[in-house]
């Protein structure tokens, strides 16, 4: 597959190393900012049916579908008979939350409303055809569509919705004719693409669905949804995508994106070897120069134990933007384990250089704190980590490590309950959320378990880093038998950092107790293509 135009934020996002890390902490300040606007203006003016209404909206874009039910109820409590246009979006929008919730009565009681205000509208019809399709109801649903198409026949989303049915009646093929046919008749929108994607992982194409979504990528318009469905589509296939991926770099082998793209999907997985071999077609070839992709060189060979070559590319990194404080932390690590290890006093002088660049980045006072417990510098390290909780004060892993060490060494069991329980009002959307960890802390093991347990049903087992969490923690609390069966799992499903698994003491979460286990090194040994570069 040739691909020739690429959307130019996408791929600046990419080589910047971030994927959606610089966009999404700008948008989140944007987003507290205008919700405050709303706020502070709702404050002031609650029956405001106008900003209410607006408010809801953001609410629902931001993903809060609790606050954006509660927003929309009350403007259309408010909102008089008169103001027709607002009541119908309002209408409509509840519908949304209430499908969202799978509360299709109550979303169909909308969609009927709506209709009352405006007969003549399209947007209802869809509305009453999507819900039918949720409930299973595909002939109401399919007549939903078909009239719009009969009205609009060149309309997109009702030929999406005919395909969706078909793919899952199992007519594959009426399914892509008419994904198909939109993106004949549209082949300048990126939507159509992002449909057919999607049809297409409905019918188990999913190597299909990756290259669909890279043609999506070629838009302009298409915001970045491209790859970030991509990524959504790795977390259970990801195989399939890679092997998609490598194929556009076979076919593309000089445009430095594919293999950005491929990298950080590897990466994110922590398949260190995988992203090693692509990163390093990137530099190899002169493909695109940017500091975090030699950081990236550097923590892959730092994982995979070759410090230093890992040392080399740091210095890239540092010499290609000596302005960046990542480049001197990740030197940092890698100094430490150079030659014999213990070298504590130059990778605090690394993390020194960082610290001037930016007095409060979080990773550099976290990594010089640890080096100092390493060094049994209790107290000296405390004030880094207060720094750096003030700097970021819902960051789990730093709260973790704050407390830990009040109560492991400084002896101030108050100040680390404070922080354990800080953790568990934190939401707990995945493993780093740490939750397990904290009830460990504060004793409450039976509890830790079980959400080791309910997070590895909720994430993709696809590179091991949820039953990698659950071995750390069960090997915590003592569980060792329980925490290498978690360990077999955590390599059975690709983890690729040999650091971690062999080497890494750093608290907070690391398999240190298990290394003296009997069977610890044959698991290594029978897991050795999990550490090479492919």
């Amino acid at each position: 597959m040739k691909i020739k135009k690429f959307l130019v934020l996408v791929a600046l996002v990419l080589v910047s190393g971030t994927i959606f890390q610089v966009a999404a902490q700008g948008e989140d300040k944007i987003t507290q900012a205008v919700m405050k606007v709303y706020d502070d203006y709702i404050a002031k003016n609650p029956n405001d049916y106008n900003t209410l209404f607006m408010r809801s909206n953001q609410h629902y874009f931001n993903g809060n579908y609790d606050a954006a039910l509660n927003d929309v109820d009350r403007t259309i409590q408010l909102a008089p008979a008169k103001e027709t246009e607002l009541l119908f979006d309002a209408y409509m929008l509840r519908a949304k939350l209430y499908e969202l919730r799978r509360n299709y009565d109550a979303a169909l009681a909308d969609v009927d409303k709506a209709s009352t205000i405006d007969p003549a509208s399209l947007a209802w019809v869809d509305m009453k055809g999507k819900i039918a399709y949720a409930k299973g109801d595909f002939e109401t649903a399919a007549a939903q569509f078909k009239t719009i198409l009969q009205r609009v026949p060149r309309n997109f989303d009702a030929m999406y919705g005919l395909a969706c049915i078909e793919a899952d009646k199992g007519n594959s093929e009426e399914a892509m004719n008419w994904v198909n046919q939109a993106v004949g008749i549209f082949p300048a929108e990126p939507q159509v693409y992002l449909n057919r994607a999607h049809v297409q992982e409905q019918l188990g194409k999913y190597r299909d669905a990756c290259e669909t979504y890279l043609i999506a990528m070629s838009s302009t318009d298409d915001n970045g949804e491209s790859i970030s469905r991509i990524f959504d589509l790795a977390d259970n296939h990801y195989d399939d995508v890679i092997a998609t991926l490598r194929g556009v770099t076979d076919d593309n082998p000089r445009v430095g994106i594919f293999y950005r793209v491929c990298s950080a999907i590897a990466l994110k997985y922590n398949h260190y070897g995988q992203a090693l071999r692509d990163l390093k077609a990137i530099t190899d070839n002169n493909l695109l120069e940017y500091p975090s992709i030699y950081n990236d060189v550097a923590k892959c060979l730092y994982q995979l134990g070759d410090y230093d070559q890992a040392y080399i590319y740091a210095n890239k990194a540092i010499a290609s933007d000596p302005t960046l404080p990542e480049g001197y932390v990740q030197r940092s690590l890698i100094e430490r384990r150079q030659g014999k290890g213990n070298n504590f006093t130059t990778a605090i002088n690394t993390l020194d250089q960082a610290l001037v660049i930016d007095p409060n980045n979080v990773s550099a006072l976290k990594e010089k704190a640890r080096l100092l417990i390493e060094q049994k510098k209790y107290k000296e390290a405390l004030p880094l980590l207060d720094k750096a909780v003030a700097a970021e004060p819902e960051n789990t892993e730093l709260l973790m490590l704050r407390g830990w060490l009040n109560k492991s060494h400084l002896k101030n069991a108050s100040a680390a309950t404070t922080d354990f329980q800080k953790v568990l009002s934190l939401p707990d959307d995945d493993v780093t959320s740490l939750r397990g960890f904290a009830l460990h802390e504060l004793g409450r093991d039976s509890e830790a378990a079980a959400w080791a347990e309910q997070k590895i049903k909720e994430t993709s087992a696809t590179g091991g880093e949820s039953y990698y969490y659950a071995a750390a923690l069960h090997a915590a609390m003592g569980n060792k038998a329980q925490a290498m069966k978690y360990l077999e799992s955590c390599l059975a499903n690709g983890y690729g950092g040999l650091y971690d698994i062999k080497i890494n003491e750093a608290p907070y979460v690391n398999l240190a107790p298990l290394r003296s286990e009997p069977t610890f090194n044959m698991l290594i040994n029978q897991s050795q293509l999990n550490f090479q570069e492919r």
